[in-house]
């Protein structure tokens, strides 16, 4: 007994006609009658009776007719549980994220997939890009989000924004968001800066004129929130993202300006080799809309957001 046998059948049953039941299922009408005569062979018994205008079903026939339809039934309940499962987030995730991203974006974007769905189990990582897009490419974490300036062998990559690069110092240098500032300036700076190997250390040292030397030698810092707290003690210098500094700022506790001529690309990026799940898509999509909503808003004020699809 054929899943093909059976539709054939049904199409018999809801027209009572196979000249209309072959036409229905979209072959001939002698193919259709020796599908249906196979079952009947197949099963022992009459399933319809040949009339002058169409057909009727017998005892057996609709004792069959029956059971297809709960069957068919089935098939829906099958359909619409899968599908269910690829649409709705479960089981669980792991993120990656660069530490700069926190305070803006990611813990809000956390929170708020956890109110959605709360019976997917979360698991947040932090790290200098570097590090976090080592995470995914080793498979540490499902989903990683971070600076993009490396290879993306194996990777599926997302632009999420790109955004300016600022120069932080203590709310007495009187740095301004409308007064950009040449990297020619950042020479006769004491800077604080994030250690090597690292993308935004890399940048900034781009950014410096060739045989350039710095004042004094460089503090070096790993973690954002150390470097926001030395500068705004006054006396010392650094470059960020501007999502990296966004509360120290909003609460006054640095002045900053943007540096000419530099921008900074966020990246959302999976693994090409592991199935893109329900929660990944979502929390995508979510990380997608709060930073279209922070730009709107004129909360995330460096940020250049891609085309939306």
């Amino acid at each position: 007994m054929k899943i093909r046998q059976l539709e054939y059948f049904m199409h018999v049953v809801n027209t009572l006609n196979i000249t209309h039941a072959a036409e229905r299922a979209n072959v001939s009408q002698p193919a259709l009658s020796r599908q249906v005569q196979l079952l009947e062979e197949e099963l022992g018994t009459r399933l319809v009776d040949r009339r002058p205008r169409g057909v009727a079903l017998t005892p057996a026939g609709q004792r069959l007719a029956d059971h297809v339809r709960a069957l068919m039934q089935n098939v829906e309940l099958i359909k619409e549980d899968i599908i269910a499962a690829e649409t709705m987030p479960a089981g669980s995730l792991r993120i990656s994220s660069a530490y700069s991203l926190r305070g803006l974006l990611i813990a809000d974007v956390v929170a708020e997939f956890h109110r959605l769905y709360p019976q997917v189990n979360l698991e947040i990582h932090e790290g200098v890009s570097i590090n976090v897009r080592e995470e995914l490419v080793t498979r540490h974490v499902d989903l990683a989000i971070y600076s993009d300036h490396g290879a993306s062998r194996g990777l599926n990559r997302q632009a999420l924004c790109s955004e300016g690069l600022v120069l932080l110092a203590s709310p007495a240098a009187g740095l301004r968001m409308d007064t950009p500032v040449p990297s020619a300036s950042l020479v006769g700076l004491d800077l604080v800066l994030t250690p090597s190997p690292n993308g935004l250390r890399r940048v900034v040292e781009d950014l410096l004129p060739p045989s350039a030397t710095l004042r004094n030698p460089p503090v070096i810092v790993e973690t954002n929130s150390i470097i926001v707290d030395l500068v705004s003690r006054g006396g010392l210098h650094s470059i960020l993202p501007y999502s990296a500094c966004h509360q120290a700022y909003t609460r006054g506790e640095i002045s900053i300006a943007p540096v000419a001529g530099v921008t900074w690309p966020w990246v959302i990026a999976t693994s090409r080799d592991r199935p893109r799940t329900a929660a990944m898509r979502v929390f995508t999509e979510l990380l997608l809309g709060h930073a279209r909503q922070l730009a709107a808003d004129g909360v995330w004020i460096t940020a250049e957001l891609p085309p939306e699809d």
